[in-house]
């Protein structure tokens, strides 16, 4: 496994991750655990939620 973490804004990460997707790179959105502001921490959670692989059923 390999990491990239990208420092920025919510909306630099959705730019990132709509290029990953776009170009078929499997990657997940992690939390950070970092100081956000709570609007900030909404679009994270958005954004996990939009690009997150669904979970394969058993």
């Amino acid at each position: 496994m390999a990491k990239i973490e990208i420092k920025g804004s919510p909306e630099e990460l959705e730019r990132v991750a709509t290029f990953l997707a776009n170009n078929n790179v499997n990657f997940d959105i992690v939390n950070d655990y970092g100081n956000h502001s709570l609007e900030d921490l909404d679009k994270y959670e958005n954004l996990k939620a939009r690009f997150s692989a669904p979970v394969p059923e058993n």
